[in-house]
């Protein structure tokens, strides 16, 4: 991974965040050669000092990038100026040639997405502020529950330097990506779980995944159907009715305008994304076949279907992986699927990991009240 990120094309951006990128790769290589042969102490240590680099990384990533053009952030600035005048975001027209590309012309996210940027919009003019602060604490957020479940330190070390050297860590942040806001979702659920299990405020974040994603349906089945029965209804009820509220005041704004900008990257296109990283796209350019849109969606239940008849018993470490298989098979069977869609399912793959390796009752059924804290 350290290689790659030292060696992959950079980002349009600054010079001089270019150089510090690659610098904090460099650095990578040496916490990874202290990680196998150093001693506790020198791991902790230099652990420490990359989370820290990484974080003022991100932090400073919007300005080191500071002139992008990519779809997915001028969309979202251009609906968070509009709910700003008083406009519906998703009335909002983007204008084809203001952004590198030809998709979609509406804002095509989620409402949440557009609450959770909006604060940021409003105080620094770029919604990649909140991301540059939201993986970060990510970070924190995962270690904190990897210590609290009590994982071996060098195992955790490990898992937080495999996620901060993501060769295209800061390119969620550059890009505006909504799974920023996932990332951070995700590794709030898991310390809540952790904290408190069978509590409501991990039953919120984790209803709060679907109400960022559209992608996210098979895993919010996945978690409500290995709820064990001590899980309080009204914890779920209650859940569901906050992620409702995400989407309500849309709705009744323009209900029209709403459903339509939700479902428009599913309904749009009218062929794959050549450019996708998926196995659709992929037969698309050598066969010039295209396999029906339907085929992701079919996938993504039936894989959350298999999934979840292994690790429907494995508490929040099964929910996690079966997760993290659900979204990987459902992007490798996509008309469109990139390195961002690709970076949540590593996180949680990472993150289950860390829940799993623990062993005994704490991984199996985190939700129990009985689970060791």
């Amino acid at each position: 991974m350290t290689i790659v990120g030292l060696l992959a094309p950079p980002l349009p951006g600054a010079q001089w965040y270019d150089v510090a990128c690659r610098t904090l790769f460099v650095f990578g290589a040496i916490a990874v050669s202290v990680l196998y042969f150093g001693t506790a102490a020198a791991r902790s240590r230099i652990v420490g000092a990359i989370v820290v680099a990484y974080a003022a990384l991100q932090i400073v990533t919007p300005y080191g990038v500071s002139n992008q053009r990519i779809d997915v952030f001028v969309w979202t600035q251009t609906a968070l100026g509009a709910l700003r005048s008083g406009m519906h975001p998703y009335v909002a027209r983007i204008p084809v040639g203001s952004y590198d590309g030809t998709t979609a012309a509406v804002y095509p996210y989620m409402p949440a997405t557009l609450i959770a940027f909006f604060p940021a919009f409003l105080l620094f003019g770029d919604c990649r502020v909140l991301s540059a602060v939201a993986i970060p604490a990510a970070v924190v957020l995962n270690r904190a529950a990897g210590r609290r479940l009590g994982v071996n330190s060098a195992f955790l070390d490990a898992t937080t330097l495999a996620f901060v050297l993501h060769p295209r860590g800061t390119w969620i942040t550059a890009n505006a990506w909504n799974e920023s806001l996932l990332v951070f979702a995700v590794s709030l659920f898991t310390h809540l779980a952790v904290r408190r299990p069978a509590g409501r405020a991990q039953a919120i974040a984790f209803f709060l995944l679907a109400s960022l994603k559209q992608y996210m349906a098979a895993p919010l089945l996945l978690y409500v159907g290995t709820t064990p029965p001590r899980q309080r209804l009204s914890h779920l009820a209650q859940a569901a009715a906050i992620a409702s509220l995400t989407v309500a005041p849309f709705l009744v704004w323009n209900w029209r305008a709403t459903l339509h900008g939700i479902v428009t990257q599913m309904i749009a296109p009218a062929a794959p994304r050549v450019d996708s990283t998926s196995f659709v796209a992929l037969v698309a350019l050598t066969a010039g076949v295209s396999a029906t849109r339907w085929l992701s969606i079919a996938v993504h239940f039936t894989a959350a279907a298999i999934a979840y008849a292994y690790l429907r018993h494995r508490g929040l470490g099964g929910v996690l992986l079966a997760s993290a298989l659900t979204l990987t098979a459902t992007f490798l069977a996509g008309w469109q699927a990139f390195v961002n869609y690709y970076y949540l399912a590593a996180m949680m793959f990472l993150t289950a990991a860390m829940v799993l390796a623990v062993g005994g009752e704490g991984a199996r059924r985190p939700c129990d009240r009985r689970a060791p804290r």
